[in-house]
């Protein structure tokens, strides 16, 4: 059989072929286990044949779903090659000429590899190998160059030593022998294929999706098991780093829409979970929720999940889960499901998805904690809170809120840079700092700013509050300041709440408010400082030591504004 290249390297299924050995095994059990040890390649089936003389052959049927580099030749899930049958080296010699093309010193992956080997590269004497496992039963003695490096001598003939064909030996690392290197190529979609069939020989029916299966777990698992991890220890056997919890987007859904149920309908765990924080309780909602998958990494946000049923709202607030329902000759569906309900999960083992976003023209976009992509922009248009929140909704925006003192430090970079480049924008103006400018070759940015900053801060200039999307609570307007006892629904952390959902934060920390010199924020002073400020720098009324940067004051005020957009995530399609 000659060995070609893959004709479709990114097929579903690998090339296929019959390899007939003139072999006598037992049974099919034999022929399979013949087949494994010795057809190099992803074994199908293997079987007894009888020729016509009434000799018996084993016959093995084997897929090439791996995709080797040309020059490369594919056996036992890795990539072979002589990188030049004509030169001989010593270990180190070795291990550069392979590291250059790409790979290593092969590996001896099981005993009877040097068999298979010895077929496909001819005339080879002894090379270089590594192995995976203790091989000290095998080694021979030379009896006169042993030493540390493992080598494989077929012929056993060499002049420095002499063993009999086929041995194993450890030899001084400094004798020349020819070289094969091997590397791990990367997954395949026929590979991914060809694991998704075994796993079902032992568990259950994988289904085939876009660059990869859904392998379903053995185990039921509640809300309370992070969705990525239960699918890194399902899907570890497979030994590919390539996998997720599945997006049930819509073409996932239809791929499961035709596995064929058994009379019988099944509910699993579908990856995807609500964002939307619990208030405790037994108090029930009629929100249509917005659930997600997460995604391992953190430069990219939660993928929104858009299958679920517009008329399939939670009854309680412990629903924060999603279920597949798949009825026999019935469309699979998302619903909304109980975070104790134990379910199996589908995990994705394929290509990872990749995803990004589109960041709003005008705005800096933030990738929060919990994955969220959060674009903000700033308005130096001085209105009252009701103005201001106007003005967002004209960009199909709303008030700024953040989940954390990180977002919150984004927002005063974003503050900073503005002021920055408008002092920028003004020396530029003045005929002198032009002509400075222009000449100097120190002028940068970066230095720029650090003058700006350590001037900022020395003289105190730059101090300025901006809206933010918060409002006192309205159970909260007819008490002071707000209640110590931290379980209240006034307490400190939740007396102020976010509108319009741009933030998930409920709760408020203490470090941070802005303080005043002799009192705590939110003092509700006079009982008419409802909304939420962003405060920058330290104003009079601060206290230069409080490091906070909250500030509740009234509503009718004037000042500038942020506005946030929360930017959708898209999955690239490859």
């Amino acid at each position: 059989m000659e060995y070609g290249d893959r004709s479709d390297p990114q097929s579903i299924t690998g090339d296929t072929c019959r390899m007939n050995f003139k072999v006598s095994t037992r049974d099919k059990a034999d022929a399979t286990e013949f087949c494994e040890l010795f057809a190099p390649w992803r074994l199908l089936d293997a079987e007894i044949v009888k020729e016509s003389d009434g000799r018996q052959t084993t016959q093995c049927f084997v897929e090439a779903t791996l995709a080797c580099k040309r020059g490369w030749v594919q056996m036992f899930g890795h990539c072979f090659m002589r990188p030049n049958s004509e030169i001989v080296a010593t270990y180190d010699e070795a291990k550069e000429m392979c590291d250059k093309n790409g790979g290593y010193i092969a590996f001896m992956h099981h005993r009877y590899i040097p068999g298979v080997w010895k077929k496909y590269f001819r005339g080879v004497g002894q090379i270089w190998v590594n192995a995976t496992e203790t091989w000290d039963q095998y080694i021979q003695s030379t009896g006169t160059v042993d030493g540390s490096a493992l080598a494989l001598a077929f012929t056993g003939k060499h002049f420095d030593f002499s063993v009999p064909p086929n041995s194993l030996i450890r030899i001084n690392p400094k004798i020349k022998l020819e070289v094969l290197c091997e590397y791990k190529p990367p997954v395949t979609a026929a590979e991914i294929n060809y694991l998704g069939r075994r796993y079902s020989e032992i568990y259950y029916p994988s289904v085939s999706v876009n660059n990869g299966i859904l392998v379903r777990s053995a185990s039921s698992y509640t809300r309370s098991s992070t969705n990525l991890d239960v699918c890194k220890k399902v899907l570890k056997p497979f030994l590919f780093d390539a996998n997720s919890p599945f997006v049930p987007d819509q073409g996932n859904i239809d791929k499961l829409s035709e596995v064929k149920m058994q009379n019988k309908f099944l509910l699993t765990r579908s990856g995807a979970e609500m964002k939307r924080p619990s208030t405790g309780g037994n108090q029930c909602t009629s929100i249509i929720p917005e659930f997600k998958v997460r995604v391992d990494n953190s430069k990219v946000a939660d993928f929104p999940v858009k299958t679920i049923e517009d008329d399939d709202k939670p009854t309680c607030d412990n629903m924060l889960s999603s279920a597949i329902v798949q009825f026999p000759g019935q469309k699979t569906k998302v619903k909304v499901m109980s975070d104790s309900r134990s379910l199996p999960i589908w995990c994705k083992l394929g290509k990872s998805v990749k995803f990004t976003y589109d960041p709003p023209e005008g705005y800096n976009v933030f990738v929060r904690s919990n994955g969220e992509v959060v674009a903000h922009k700033l308005y130096l248009e001085e209105v009252t809170y009701e103005i201001a929140k106007k003005k967002c909704a004209e960009d199909k925006a709303v008030l700024t809120g953040m989940d954390s003192s990180k977002e919150a430090e984004d927002l005063a970079s974003i503050v900073f840079q503005f002021y920055l480049y408008c002092l920028i924008a003004l020396l530029k103006r003045n005929k002198m700092c032009r002509s400075i400018i222009r000449k100097s070759e120190n002028f940068k940015i970066d230095k720029t700013k650090q003058l700006f900053s350590d001037l900022a801060a020395e003289k105190n200039l730059l101090n300025v509050q901006l809206w933010l999307g918060g409002r006192r609570s309205s159970k909260c307007l007819k008490i002071n300041k707000y209640s110590e006892d931290r379980n209240d629904e006034c307490a400190r952390r939740r007396v102020i709440q976010w509108e319009d959902g741009i933030a998930h934060s409920q709760e408020f920390e203490d470090s941070w408010w802005k303080n005043g010199k002799t009192i705590n924020n939110p003092d509700y002073a006079n009982r008419n400082q409802e909304c939420l400020t962003f405060v920058y720098g330290t104003p009079g009324w601060a206290d230069p030591d409080s490091p906070g940067f909250l500030d509740d004051i009234g509503c009718d005020g004037e000042l500038g504004f942020f506005c946030s957009k929360m930017v959708e995530v898209k999955i690239v399609e490859e």
